[in-house]
């Protein structure tokens, strides 16, 4: 007799979401990345393309948390953790 934790049935359902989970992660990354300079008083203005640039940013780290996982969630946040924020 298998165990909960052994369904398959569950493991398919449980792994859209944690690509959702890991997607939301590094796209949150991706948010802080592009809010770090508006915290510094860079001049930031509303055009099309400074648009486009922030949500290629926030959108290709959500991709690569996606891919790679927690290990890229992990490495920043190794990095985040040594410059001393």
């Amino acid at each position: 007799m298998m165990s909960s934790d052994d369904d398959p049935t569950q493991i398919a359902q449980r792994s859209p979401l944690r690509w959702a989970s890991r997607f939301a992660g590094g796209a949150a990354l991706g948010a802080l990345l592009v809010a770090l300079p508006l915290s510094y008083g860079s001049p930031f203005s509303l055009e099309p393309i400074q648009i486009a640039k922030a949500g290629f940013v926030i959108l290709g780290c959500g991709a690569t948390a996606t891919i790679w996982g927690q290990a890229v969630i992990n490495a920043v946040i190794e990095s985040l953790g040594k410059t001393g924020l």
